[in-house]
């Protein structure tokens, strides 16, 4: 399993534009095949910021994704609001790690 956080912090005034447009990624990517979940948060401590929360069976599954029009459409349309933006893969702890 392939699973990530990306956080962006956006320019103030642009989440309500940038998740105008989310849903139709959203359901495009839940349709590929290899994707687990696929999600859209907003922060409750900073209007400005989206969290993205990925779910793939593997890696190869992400790279497909990544070529897929509707990807690359909708990374170019948000990008021009980013003021910064985090990529953190994740692992489940397991208990022997707590």
């Amino acid at each position: 399993m392939y699973k990530f956080i990306i956080t962006i912090d956006l320019l103030p005034g642009t989440r309500d534009t940038v998740l105008a447009q989310a849903p139709t990624a959203q359901a495009a990517t839940r349709a590929e095949a290899g994707c687990i979940a696929y999600d859209f948060y907003t922060c409750t401590d900073n209007p400005d910021r989206l969290v993205f929360v990925e779910t793939w069976q593997d890696e190869a599954a992400h790279a497909f994704h990544m070529e897929q029009e509707h990807t690359k459409r909708f990374i170019a349309f948000h990008e021009q609001f980013h003021r910064e933006l985090v990529f953190e893969t994740i692992n489940i702890a397991s208990d022997k790690d707590a």
